[in-house]
């Protein structure tokens, strides 16, 4: 810590969540096979690993007010999964911590349970454990455990400029939920995807089987920040073409012109669809694969470059993406 920083110690919200992140793993460094930082945790049994996430969602931070108990139970159980898939891994069980006011209806509370349970149940996940505590706003905290064979793990780490950049479908649907419930716009689709996202277990064991991905994590915060957080983690840039990005079939129901389409598929949070790289000479045999592992499309949106930037690529030329997704305490 700087001489600065002792007199005048910055708050978390002078510092965001990744920086934040970044601080406390410099703090506490680890011999995990996975180092911390990643989308899950690991831990090693023979030539497997043990994958381990945990998030916690609250009022009214991570739940829009026209959110039911089913939606809040089903949203933390997806994001914990979520977590899983972008390693390739099989979930296996789950663990919810609930923190309620004293005065919450239990008609909640069996809601959220029951949200829950649907999402475990549709991934083939046992719910092996929960704890309930007393506490001011209603909060959750779930954490997930899964399965993978160490050659098969997908890290952020590992791409290399040339591969193929990817995702996993369509972004923008949660950020027009999002605002489709608060502007009461009944923009159903959109609010759809928001109040129910999918984690992408079968997409994530295509990829860890095809044995071609580089690297791979899930979009929680948004595809700019999401590759941000790639950059860090191999050190290599991104160029992605827009007219390439997939784009949420509610933006075009709702008619927005291009450029918003565009703006609202890189910063759209909650999307929890997968980015990847490929290795460029394996990108035909992928998109086959890919296929027939989910029934899906692969969507490739870019490539990755030598230089550490992250690159928008327009008819016009190309500009800097910033990093305008979500982080907490800014």
């Amino acid at each position: 810590m700087s001489g600065d920083e002792r007199d005048n110690p910055p708050k978390l919200s002078d510092l965001g969540e990744r920086e934040i992140v970044r601080r406390l793993i410099a703090e506490f460094p680890s011999s995990s096979y996975i180092p911390p930082g990643d989308d899950c945790g690991a831990i090693e049994i023979d030539e497997r690993l043990i994958l381990l996430s945990t998030d916690t969602k609250a009022d009214p931070t991570h739940f829009p007010q026209s959110f039911t108990g089913y939606d809040k139970g089903w949203s933390i159980a997806a994001a914990n999964l979520s977590d899983i898939a972008a390693m390739g891994g099989i979930p296996m069980g789950f663990l919810i911590a609930y923190g309620l006011p004293r005065d919450t209806p239990f008609s909640i509370l069996r809601g959220i349970q029951s949200g829950i349970e649907a999402c475990l149940t549709k991934y083939s996940t046992q719910l092996v454990g929960a704890d309930t505590k007393e506490n001011s706003v209603l909060t959750l905290t779930g954490t997930a455990v899964g399965i993978v064979e160490k050659r098969e793990v997908l890290l952020r780490k590992g791409s290399r400029p040339g591969d193929v950049l990817c995702v996993s479908g369509p972004l923008g649907g949660a950020t027009l939920g999002l605002r489709s419930m608060k502007e009461r716009l009944g923009i159903s689709s959109a609010e759809d995807k928001l109040r129910k996202p999918i984690p992408r277990i079968a997409e994530g064991r295509t990829l860890a089987k095809s044995g071609m991905v580089t690297s791979c994590m899930d979009i929680s915060d948004g595809l700019s920040s999401s590759l941000y957080e790639l950059k860090r983690a191999s050190g290599n840039g991104f160029e992605v073409v827009s007219s390439s990005i997939p784009v949420h079939e509610s933006l075009i129901e709702a008619e927005l012109d291009a450029e918003e389409r565009i703006a609202v598929a890189l910063n759209s949070g909650d999307e929890y669809e997968l980015l990847f790289t490929v290795r460029q000479d394996s990108i035909a045999n992928l998109r086959g694969l890919y296929k027939s592992g989910t029934g899906r499309e692969l969507c490739e949106i870019g490539h990755v470059i030598g230089e550490k930037r992250i690159l928008l690529r327009e008819e016009s030329g190309r500009e800097e993406i910033m990093d305008f997704g979500y982080e907490h305490f800014r």
